[in-house]
């Protein structure tokens, strides 16, 4: 009796020691290589981590900019108070922008190779503030020839003139710009015609003034004689 007993001991031993030992390999079980969507499961952990953390970065700037932003809004309206803008608030010259541009009083036909017969048009050019005054203002320009005899409306001859070349034009007495523009192709004599100038400025802003006249080839008109200027 008594061996049987140590038997069933023994049995019950071996038994409580397999079940410890299968407890212990389920707790720890042996290393094995991660499978690719179990890495893949890591490697977005691991970037929804770098996210968090960017964003809260970024809330925090955008909360410290509002802050400055603010704290700039108050001092402008202290500024103001005490009646005085600031200086990058200021516009320079503001009264002499370009409003308009006229042609001069001697603009047409004219002859200026000393031989006989007309070579083209002389124009004087003003570019005029909202004063009335003068401006040395560079700017794209286009000349249009049209021809409005027989109420054709056709261009017959154009010219542009980039705004680099248009500034070197410019005459201080008096003031304003003389540009020459000999013909091209054919010249209607005798027909009537319309000069339209087309003035572009560096903002982008456009002008435009027109002038008729008929074309003789016997032209009259002197650099130096008289005022260009056409009020």
């Amino acid at each position: 009796m008594t061996g049987m007993k140590r038997k069933i001991t023994w049995v019950l031993l071996a038994a409580l020691l397999a079940y410890g030992c299968g407890s212990l390999a389920h707790l720890y079980p042996p290393s094995e290589e991660k499978t690719p969507q179990e890495k893949l499961a890591d490697e977005n952990a691991r970037l929804k981590v770098l996210y968090e953390t960017e964003h809260e970065l970024n809330m925090k700037l955008a909360y410290e900019l509002e802050v400055t932003r603010i704290k700039l809004e108050k001092a402008h309206s202290v500024l103001i108070t005490e009646g005085r803008e600031p200086a990058e608030a200021v516009i320079a010259f503001q009264d002499f922008e370009a409003s308009r541009i006229q042609y001069g009083l001697l603009t047409g036909v004219s002859d200026w190779d000393g031989e006989p017969g007309a070579d083209g048009l002389r124009v004087y050019l003003l570019v005029k503030d909202s004063e009335g005054t003068t401006l040395k203002r560079k700017g794209n320009c286009r000349f249009d020839l049209i021809d409005i005899s027989n109420r054709r409306d056709e261009v017959i001859m154009s010219w542009s003139v980039p705004a680099e070349v248009f500034g070197g034009y410019w005459h201080s007495l008096p003031p304003g710009f003389r540009v020459l523009l000999p013909w091209k192709g054919e010249v209607p004599w005798g027909g009537e015609v319309a000069l339209r100038t087309t003035f572009t400025d560096s903002f982008g802003r456009v002008f435009q003034v027109s002038r008729i006249f008929k074309i003789e080839r016997d032209a009259t008109v002197d650099e130096e004689e008289g005022d260009p200027d056409n009020e």
